[in-house]
């Protein structure tokens, strides 16, 4: 492994666990409700009593950071955890099918691949309403696609290894072809693709609440603290200190995964290769 590689994936890891043991203890070590409101402390900077300060409510945002960990990184996991599993599935099938039938699965997968996710997700946004649940179902509709892709690209590729073949000529079937040839040449793939576009998808929900078609106040979400801050960002930067920090901190941890994960599954294979 090259050292490079190596801390990549280590302090990817890192640091994504940090977010979410975060999120998911927020109950326990948020100093308040992040809904509870302080007329009296209102755009108080940093200190001590308040780590990030306070909103314009005066709402205490260290604990709104943390509670909106909570309400993206489980909804944004939850829905990835659905798009992995679809693509994967109809990856598995396609590459298991016919001449005819993968020829036309392909061609559909790689038309929802092309088609811009954003442009799904706007247009679901717009027959729905502006809701967090909103962008994560119209993710839902498109997601999918490079799962399914890469998968199906996958199964192809080790039906044809000599060992599959071979296996094959000894009469194993399908489904032990499949848990002996396929599912361990997608577990390296998949999880470099799970780590990027779930930081991609982070972002994008981030993204869209910012612009107010994703969560709505007074719901405590990193995009949506981002948007209520935006008329005093430059009077009172702290406002944007600690969601801002949030996105970044996320979606740097989960690329630096990613990429760490794809270069030591590139290194494995030429070393295989050799």
């Amino acid at each position: 492994m090259a050292p490079t590689s190596r801390g990549l994936v280590t302090l990817g890891a890192v640091l994504l666990a940090v977010v979410v043991l975060a999120a998911l203890v927020a109950p326990w070590i948020a100093p308040v409700d992040p809904a509870a409101q302080n007329v009296g402390a209102r755009l108080a900077p940093p200190g001590a009593e308040h780590w990030f300060g306070t909103d314009r409510f005066g709402r205490d945002t260290f604990s709104r950071v943390l509670h909106g960990g909570r309400q993206t990184l489980l909804l944004t996991g939850a829905t990835m955890l659905a798009v992995v599993t679809a693509g994967t599935v109809l990856g598995v099938l396609l590459g298991l099918a016919g001449p005819r039938l993968d020829d036309l699965g392909r061609r559909l997968v790689d038309g929802a691949v092309a088609f811009p996710a954003v442009i799904v997700v706007l247009a679901f946004v717009g027959l729905r309403g502006p809701s967090l649940t909103t962008v994560l179902g119209g993710a839902l509709l498109v997601w999918w696609a490079p799962f399914a892709r890469l998968v199906r690209a996958l199964v192809r590729a080790a039906l044809a290894e000599p060992s599959a073949v071979t296996a094959r000529a000894l009469g194993a079937n399908r489904w032990q072809l499949l848990h002996g040839e396929v599912l361990p040449r997608l577990v390296g793939p998949l999880a470099v693709l799970t780590a990027i576009e779930t930081g991609q998808l982070i972002a994008t929900v981030a993204g869209l609440s910012f612009l107010g078609l994703g969560a709505q106040p007074p719901l405590a979400e990193w995009g949506a603290m981002l948007a209520d801050a935006r008329g005093l960002a430059l009077s009172q930067p702290h406002l944007v200190l600690g969601p801002g920090l949030a996105v970044l901190v996320t979606v740097f941890a989960l690329t630096c995964l990613g990429e760490g994960l794809r270069d030591l599954s590139d290194r494995s294979a030429v070393v295989v290769a050799t």
